[in-house]
């Protein structure tokens, strides 16, 4: 199978890496010294559960360069979504899937809008991996699970052979009968999670030990609930397992990546997570006023240390 990777990072490499080590021919969409690294020496996947091993194949930060795929593993941040899915456009064969790796709940949809819907299924995964240095992937956990689904409906012929394929490379993969619930049951967790330790700019450990911000995290909780149900989606035991995450499981100095990459003041998901999920509950008619109110409170901080950043609203020059 022709893969092409468009997002050579942590998730990316790591499943871009297992299949070209499986014999797929696979190519990577980098830039920078990654990009230079991977030309020079092969991606290198460094893993706890898989071990360290190198691939080779066409690397580039031209998406013209890697050929028409069959596959396109789609992992980029949501900010970088709408470029990257332009980028796919040019390497999707006519009968190709395209596997999407996004946070958030409307993600699909976006890629979809560009590249077409026939194309794009839904992926998630769980699992810490990283790039450790220029062309050189940390896969830290020791654990990892991928769901495929389609973008509606029930599992077609593409979702059975982009699973056995990322299957038969050594990823452990179930194919799941509705794309949209899987969204919602990641979502369940990860976005309260991101906010409040967004919001508060404290790990989870310091938010669930003051009675004030535990309760906040209960009404997150019951907020998304609230909008899940409006689209369809009522399940408790969902909620459930992102409680007992949020307040037993996760270590005490978690933070979601979101919270992270407010503090090093570099771009972050707001509005795929916590934005969506306002957008969404606009839509439905749902209120959902803690998480409101804590998006106004990001935005804002966003907003005022961008501008802090560049003062004089001077462009970036274009890559």
């Amino acid at each position: 199978m022709r893969v092409a990777v468009i997002g050579a990072g942590g998730i990316g490499g790591l499943y871009g890496g297992l299949l070209a080590r499986a014999g797929h021919d696979v190519s990577f969409l980098a830039r920078g010294e990654h990009l230079r690294a991977i030309r020079a020496h092969g991606l290198e996947v460094r893993s706890a559960e898989f071990g360290t091993f190198v691939v080779h194949g066409v690397a580039s930060d031209d998406p013209t360069d890697l050929g028409q795929a069959d596959l396109v593993l789609f992992a980029v941040k949501t900010y970088d979504l709408d470029q990257a899915a332009q980028a796919a456009k040019h390497v999707l064969a006519p009968h190709a899937s395209l596997l999407t790796f996004q946070n958030g709940l409307d993600a699909a949809d976006q890629v979809a809008a560009i590249v077409g819907k026939e194309h794009v299924l839904i992926g998630t995964t769980a699992l810490e991996t990283t790039i450790l240095e220029p062309g050189v992937i940390g896969h830290l956990s020791k654990f990892h699970f991928v769901t495929v689904s389609a973008l509606d409906g029930p599992p077609t012929a593409s979702v059975e052979t982009v699973a056995e394929a990322l299957r038969n490379a050594g990823a452990t993969v179930t194919v799941a009968p509705d794309g949209r619930r899987t969204l919602w049951e990641k979502a369940w967790a990860l976005i309260p999670m991101a906010t409040i330790t967004a919001v508060c700019r404290a790990p989870i450990g310091d938010i669930r030990e003051l009675p004030e911000s535990r309760a906040l995290i209960e009404t997150l909780l019951d907020e998304i609930s609230a909008v899940a149900r409006a689209c369809g989606y009522d399940l408790p035991e969902a909620r459930q397992r992102a409680h007992n995450m949020m307040m037993e499981v996760a270590p005490p100095g978690m933070k979601a990546s979101m919270a992270r990459d407010f503090e090093r003041g570099g771009r972050t998901e707001l509005e795929a997570l916590t934005g969506a999920l306002v957008r969404i509950g606009d839509a439905q008619a749902v209120n959902v006023p803690a998480t409101r109110t804590a998006y106004a409170i990001l935005k804002l901080r966003q907003q005022i240390e961008a501008g802090a950043q560049n003062p004089l609203g001077i462009a970036a020059a274009g890559r």
